[in-house]
């Protein structure tokens, strides 16, 4: 039975890099019509506000950090949120030739829902409970793909 799968973007669409900058949260840009297909960001590690709200449920006492995108010609904006699960490592794991984890073995019970895990290579892979994957795909969540987790 699969209990976790990996979290990966599905599409090439990517957000404008966000600030380096810790105390910056608002990126300018000249465009936002693209950005409302965009729900996960590996690159620059931010989601949109629909999967805030999904993650949130599942992760009650998660910090996030909203960073604003604003239209540098109108007055919209679009909120996305930094979003870095907890690294977790009671486990075993072998990872595929990219890095990502791709067989799991737990040493207890206990795992997170969401979690991160880094592979020898430095890949970092979101690692998320079924019950979030299929509640976003219910919620129609896009440019997500996930990938099952084998566990043994």
């Amino acid at each position: 039975m699969v209990r976790y799968c990996v979290m990966e973007s599905h599409e090439n669409k990517s957000l404008p890099v966000a600030p380096k900058n810790e105390n910056e949260e608002v990126v300018i840009v000249p465009d936002l019509k693209n950005f409302d297909a965009i729900d996960y960001d590996y690159r620059s590690g931010l989601i949109s506000d629909r999967f805030k709200t999904l993650a949130g449920s599942f992760l009650l006492r998660y910090n996030f950090e909203f960073v604003v995108y604003l239209n540098s010609d109108r007055t919209e904006h679009s909120v996305f949120w930094k979003f870095s699960p907890p690294v977790y490592t009671d486990y075993q794991a072998t990872y595929r030739n990219d890095g990502i984890v791709s067989h799991i073995t737990f040493t207890n019970n206990l795992a997170p829902m969401v979690f991160t895990t880094k592979s020898p290579k430095g890949v970092r892979s979101i690692v998320v409970c079924i019950a979030i994957v299929e509640s976003a795909l219910r919620r129609g969540i896009t440019g997500l793909k996930f990938t099952k987790v084998t566990e043994g």
